[in-house]
């Protein structure tokens, strides 16, 4: 079920609604306001004592470093005392000469007498080793002498410490050397016991300092240990004691061998407890609160007064349609203050306006469609009519059902290539269709329409189209390129679709395997018909023979007028050349036969040669060249007869041509191709405007040779691009001279599709452009339709980039290709060519008609339109009535020389420059 509208303007919905929304602002308010309050005051009171402590943790830690540091100092600075005190020792007995050479059996008694006479005063070394100087205990006093001096025998080294397991006590050993008379010096080692006051000495008042040894405490500066209890000496960290008070232990060894450590244990010290803490940054969030509602609270409840009247007058507009005073005064009340919500209503108002002047302009619009012959659609994606103008109704003849599709309304050869299209739309492979098919009328009517879809916004949207009629335009169109493609005397194909069928058919041979014959048939003393009964019954007698030769070949067969009395037979599937020549047998039965035109009968016979692919040529030009050959060849054997090329491969000719060929790929290489120059007059003032650029060639042997013929084989031998670029640079050259003489004219420029498609071939214009300082614009590039129609995308872009460098584009040949007029918008060009086969026919009716209709649609894209072939004044002055721009011809001027074409152009700018007399 689809959701109700949004302007449904049920009056029960709405105020329910306003009901339920109003103040819902400052409520939202309210509860967002408690909820952030309680959140943040929790958080910041739980930071806040995170923090607290975080903070007295790392205080309390840095102080119990830097009391281990001090100790570690302190115990440094006190064993340097012991050692002093070693020293002191030391330098007493040798004062005393304890140690006599001349008597050394007195040495140990001497020195015993000595420590026992010090016995009670010396109280930090109460007993000690004295080392011969191979390391050997020989004298030891006190106590823990005996244990010592095992120990010492023991170790290879004199120990840093002494534990005593029998007395508890641990033991700093302090060794000095000492002189011992006749066997040198020894070393004297004294035991300087670790006890509770040496600790007390490194405590301090706020620590407990422990000598600890294997987990066992041996001293503490709190006085006589408990010699049973046991430290972790492995952790560094807080810990608690019996009655909970916490402190901060270190650890800090003694010795960097291992052995006894000092275990130091701080006592941690709270300033604030946690519950004060808390209560506290709770008290002072409360606080803040309470000072951002009473600063915020009024504001934010008129902002929620004024966005709730925004609200009411949006949706009393949405329900009446209307700008009422109720909508006006919703809008100033939340106008009141310059803010955004006052803008917001500001364009609440203005958007209101504009929907209320767009309705009645759409409505407007609607109105004017209905008026329009063209069809407006809107169809669901599956084809289904969501709406449409009355235009298409009328347009496609029906009245317009539910559930309709326009498919239904489509003629049954287009529809499935609309459905197509249609689904390409709707998986979004596409998002606009065009082109052109034939509605199916109740009436039987076959009609031409032209259509343009477009889809919606989102996938699966509706489409939108515009579809008008182009039947009149389409048949016109459709006769255009049939008199294009076809003979307008005989109806048979002209060169141009011969080219193309020809190109099919070598292909399928080449796949196939077979075998194709083109013959070209000229008949034979034609002109004497005409001479003697007239061009009329010429022009009957070639229709009669063209019908006549037409229904005696295969469906598959072609036949072509070349031109005059010369047609072309193309026979495709051919097994073998016996074939071709039962065809043609065919051909001379009906030529030979009689053919009555009124009260006369003509026997027609004809010269043919032919050309086998692939025996004699592999591509159409070869082919078309050879079969040629051949027809001259039958010619000058004597006429009414064929010749293949094969019987005359071996002749002089052929031999000549190859000449030609290899003479013309030298000439190119070493520059001999000349650019002669044709004038283009403007067809009202006859005054040059322009001319075109044309290569000329002079053989050594053979003279001046026909570009007909070097051409075609400068293309085949790929090397049309070298001879179109010298021709282009001696252009320009020239050009360059006349414009320095004051000479201001344009220059056209033929383009071979080799040059066109050079990736730098815009580039390298306008550098050769720039050198000589001659404008883009005074330039025009001319390509044949067919170079135009060929990878059709590939030369539209290559076209445009030389267009928007400022060169202009004209289609040469215009009228032999296969471009439909309606293509020329797509084409950035700006002159159209019309070919010499049209100009000739100027005078006759179908001719005047085609010319007139390139004419028009030239116009109506802004082109300017060039006849060739202009040979004759009334030719010229029937071109200029019907339009044309601009005439190029033997009457006006045959090509030249640039030396001769500068004379003449002087000569004509200053006879135009005289006016004409009546």
């Amino acid at each position: 079920m689809s959701p109700p509208s949004s302007f449904e303007p049920t009056s029960g919905r709405s105020s329910s609604w306003h009901g339920l929304t109003r103040y819902s602002l400052q409520r939202q308010l309210v509860v967002r306001f408690a909820l952030v309050f309680l959140l943040v005051t929790c958080s910041g009171s739980l930071l806040a004592l995170l923090g607290y402590q975080t903070l007295a943790q790392q205080a309390q830690r840095r102080s119990a470093d830097e009391a281990a540091q001090y100790l570690t100092r302190r115990y440094e600075a006190l064993q340097d005392y012991w050692l002093r005190n070693a020293d002191e020792v030391k330098a007493q007995i040798d004062f005393m000469r304890v140690f006599v050479p001349q008597d050394p059996q007195g040495n140990w008694p001497r020195l015993r007498a000595y420590f026992a006479a010090l016995e009670g005063k010396l109280d930090q070394f109460p007993s000690g080793v004295v080392l011969d100087p191979q390391g050997r205990p020989v004298f030891g006093y006190g106590s823990e002498s005996e244990a010592l001096q095992r120990r010492l025998v023991e170790d290879a080294a004199v120990p840093r410490w002494f534990y005593s397991e029998e007395r508890r006590s641990l033991y700093s050993l302090v060794a000095v050397p000492l002189w011992l008379g006749r066997p040198g010096n020894g070393r004297l080692v004294l035991l300087q016991p670790v006890d509770n006051g040496v600790l007390r000495q490194l405590g301090n008042q706020d620590t407990h300092l422990y000598l600890v040894h294997e987990g066992r405490v041996l001293a503490g500066s709190g006085g006589v240990p408990d010699y049973e209890r046991r430290l972790e000496v492995e952790y560094n960290g807080p810990i608690d004691d019996e009655r909970g008070q916490r402190y901060e232990q270190r650890v800090v060894p003694l010795f960097e061998d291992g052995g006894p450590v000092f275990v130091l244990q701080q006592r941690v010290v709270r300033v604030l407890s946690p519950l004060l803490v808390l209560a506290g940054s709770f008290t002072l969030m409360a606080v803040l609160a309470a000072v951002l509602w009473l600063v915020l609270g009024r504001w934010a409840s008129r902002l929620a007064q004024r966005v709730a009247r925004l609200r009411s007058a949006n949706a009393q507009f949405a329900h009446q349609h209307v700008l009422s005073p109720a909508v006006e005064q919703a809008l100033a009340l939340a106008q009141t203050e310059p803010d955004e919500i006052g803008e917001v209503a500001v364009a609440s108002r203005t958007l209101m306006q504009s929907v209320l002047q767009y309705n009645e302009e759409h409505f407007a619009h609607l109105q004017t469609l209905d008026m329009l012959e063209e069809g407006v659609v809107e169809l669901a994606p599956d084809g289904r009519y969501l709406r449409a103008s009355p235009g298409w109704a009328r347009l496609a003849g029906f009245e317009l059902q539910s559930d309709a599709l326009i498919f239904d309304h489509i003629h049954l050869e287009d529809v499935e290539n609309l459905r197509h299209q249609f689904l390409q739309l709707a998986e979004g492979e596409k998002n606009s269709l065009s082109g052109r098919l034939r509605l199916r009328r109740l009436d039987a009517k076959e009609l031409w329409i032209e259509y343009r879809f477009i889809s919606g916004t989102r996938r699966g949207g509706s489409v939108r189209g515009v579809l008008r009629d182009i039947t009149q335009s389409y048949q016109l169109e459709k006769h255009v390129t049939h008199m294009a493609l076809h003979d307008a005397l005989t109806g048979l194909p002209n060169r141009v679709l011969l080219e193309d069928r020809c190109k099919m058919a070598l292909r399928s041979a080449e796949r196939n395997g077979l075998t194709v014959a083109l013959g070209f048939l000229d008949l034979d003393h034609f002109k004497h018909v005409n001479d003697q009964f007239g061009h009329k019954t010429g022009d009957e007698l070639l229709v009669a023979l063209a019908t006549a030769m037409r229904h005696c070949l295969r469906a598959g067969d072609t036949l072509a007028r070349w031109g005059g009395d010369e047609f072309v037979v193309l026979l495709p599937d051919l097994s073998s050349q016996a074939d071709a020549e039962d065809a043609i047998a065919k051909l001379a039965a009906v030529c030979q036969s009689p053919i009555r035109l009124g009260e006369t009968e003509f026997n027609a016979t004809f010269s043919m040669g032919v050309a086998l692919y692939p025996a004699d040529a592999k591509n159409v030009e070869t082919l078309l060249s050879q079969a040629d050959r051949a027809m001259f060849a039958a010619k000058q054997q004597g006429r009414n007869t064929v010749r293949f090329f094969a019987e005359i491969a071996q002749r002089e000719e052929d031999r000549k041509a190859l000449y030609i060929q290899n003479r013309l790929a030298t000439a190119i290489r070493e520059g001999r191709i000349r650019t002669w120059f044709q004038p283009i007059v403007d067809a009202k003032t006859r005054r040059v405007v322009s001319c075109e650029a044309l290569a000329r060639w002079q053989d050594e042997t053979y003279g001046w040779v026909s570009p007909a013929t070097f051409v075609p084989m400068a293309e085949n031998l790929g090397l049309i691009r070298e001879m179109g670029q010298q021709v282009w640079k001696q252009a320009i050259e020239n050009l360059h001279r006349w414009r320095e003489r004051g000479l201001d004219m344009r220059i056209s420029v033929n383009v071979s599709r080799r040059q066109l498609f050079t990736p730098t071939f815009t580039a390298d214009l306008l550098e050769d452009l720039d050198r000589l300082a001659i404008p883009v614009s005074v330039v025009d590039l001319e390509i044949t339709e067919s170079v135009a129609m060929e990878d059709a995308e590939h030369t539209e872009r290559r076209l445009a980039e030389l267009s928007e460098a400022g060169f202009g584009i004209a289609i040469d040949d215009f009228g032999t290709g296969y471009s439909s007029l309606s293509q020329l918008h797509d084409m950035p060009a700006s002159k159209i060519k019309i070919d010499v086969s049209f100009v000739r026919r100027a005078q006759t009716e179908q001719g005047s008609q085609l010319i007139q209709a390139v004419v028009k649609i030239s116009s109506a894209f802004g082109l300017q339109t060039v006849a060739e072939g202009v040979e004759a004044e009334d030719i010229a002055q029937v071109l200029t009535s019907q339009g044309v721009t601009l005439l190029q011809g033997y009457h006006f001027g045959k090509p030249m020389s640039a030396e001769d074409f500068g004379r003449y152009l002087a000569d004509n700018l200053s006879a135009a420059a005289v006016p004409r007399s009546a």
